[in-house]
């Protein structure tokens, strides 16, 4: 009974001491790669039209389909409880128009969401904690980008469109689970909150000499919600 009771004191000895040696802790720094979705608001926008004898406002729709999402981001955790950020995504969102003009009931465009952002973490548990759930919150900017050949196209139909940039505000939360050593997965779900960009079109439409000039009044705010996995590596300081 005592040599059993020495083993297992020794073993714990043992165990405790390889825990020493190679203890559960997340890294100063960590890079991610991350995939998701994104999904948007749609919008039904009521358009002044001036110079019609038929109407004096339109009802416009502005709406973006689901689409998928990829990124990087580069964080460092320079204490326990705070971290921020650098993130780069890249979002594929199809843009959709309805009721623009008379001739123009329904435009759906290709159109890329491409967003750079800093970002501040408050996570609530150690560095020495293998899961760690946290919540955060920054700025950044986003260019909502057409193809040459969208612009082309629109043009035909008589719309000059452009890429628009915006200033967003982000806020989400999340959670890192260290895996093992320096690996870990990430989890995260993020809002990002910008104007309704114009793309180039006038703040209200209007008919001279007989042609329809399309327009779009931006009223409330786009929101983009981002939900994400990714694979993450953490290293410290060389």
């Amino acid at each position: 009974m005592m040599y059993l009771v020495f083993v297992l004191m020794l073993a714990g000895s043992s165990l405790a001491f390889a825990q020493d040696s190679y203890p559960v802790e997340h890294r100063e720094w960590a890079a991610t790669g991350f995939a998701g979705g994104s999904f948007s608001n749609k919008f039904q926008l009521p358009t002044r039209v001036s110079g019609s004898l038929q109407e004096s406002s339109r009802t416009v729709g502005m709406s973006y389909d689901s689409g998928y999402q990829v990124g990087v981001r580069i964080n460092q955790n320079p204490g326990d409880f705070w971290a921020a950020d650098l993130e780069y995504s890249f979002a594929n969102q199809f843009l959709r128009f309805t009721n623009l003009s008379p001739s123009i009931q329904s435009l759906s465009l290709d159109q890329y969401q491409h967003n750079l952002s800093y970002d501040v973490s408050f996570l609530p548990l150690a560095r020495t904690k293998r899961l760690r759930p946290y919540v955060d919150a920054g700025i950044g900017a986003g260019l909502f980008y057409l193809p040459g050949r969208v612009k082309k196209d629109a043009l035909e139909l008589g719309l000059k469109l452009r890429d628009s940039w915006e200033f967003v505000f982000n806020v989400g939360g999340g959670f890192t689970y260290l895996v093992h050593d320096q690996y870990a997965i990430t989890f995260d779900v993020k809002d990002r909150i910008s104007r309704l960009p114009s793309y180039g079109l006038p703040g209200s439409a209007r008919v001279v000499n007989g042609q329809y000039q399309p327009g779009i009044s931006l009223h409330g705010r786009l929101q983009n919600l981002q939900v994400n996995l990714g694979f993450t590596f953490q290293w410290d300081e060389f």
